[in-house]
């Protein structure tokens, strides 16, 4: 059960390990899932469009336990598929495999809270207003839309060890 924050907690810090982000569902299907992430600005948020392929939808996961917690995320594109994942963002499109790795550096203060993906037409340098972070480019290498996980993050001031 997570503990209660205290009066020495920093302002809009937690101690509620279960408000933090721990993996994603990846999700195939034509439909999309109600529970699935969406893109900030209402375009799609199936991370194949316009590539062809399978639609793909993420299902964002909550942390069970604190040493599950993510603090970082990152794009990975490769020539040739991780025979130990079943989570390819380009399932089906051709081309590289793309998928996204993160983090749980259980020395971070930071973790992930909410996440949603970012589609526009230019190239980004930095996360929209209201968002704490963002990943590389999605679709780099592959033209289209430029697509991006972004996500915000929240002070965790309970324990880690478990």
């Amino acid at each position: 059960m997570p503990s209660e924050s205290t009066r020495s907690d920093p302002p809009g810090s937690t101690r509620n390990y279960g408000e933090f982000f721990s993996w994603f569902d990846t999700v195939y299907g034509e439909d999309k899932p109600g529970d699935s992430i969406n893109e900030i600005n209402g375009q799609s948020a199936d991370i194949n469009k316009g590539f062809g392929g399978e639609y793909v939808w993420l299902i964002p996961r909550r942390a069970p336990r604190p040493k599950m917690m993510v603090d970082n995320f990152w794009t990975d594109i490769r020539g040739s598929a991780d025979g130990n994942r079943n989570d390819d963002l380009a399932k089906g499109a051709g081309g590289d495999y793309r998928y996204f790795s993160w983090s749980n550096n259980m020395d971070a203060t930071n973790f992930v809270t909410d996440v949603a993906l970012w589609r526009t037409g230019d190239e980004q340098g930095s996360p929209p207003g209201g968002w704490d972070r963002m990943s590389g480019d999605i679709n780099k290498g592959r033209g289209g839309d430029y697509l991006y996980l972004v996500w915000r993050t929240k002070q965790y001031c309970g324990p880690k060890d478990f």
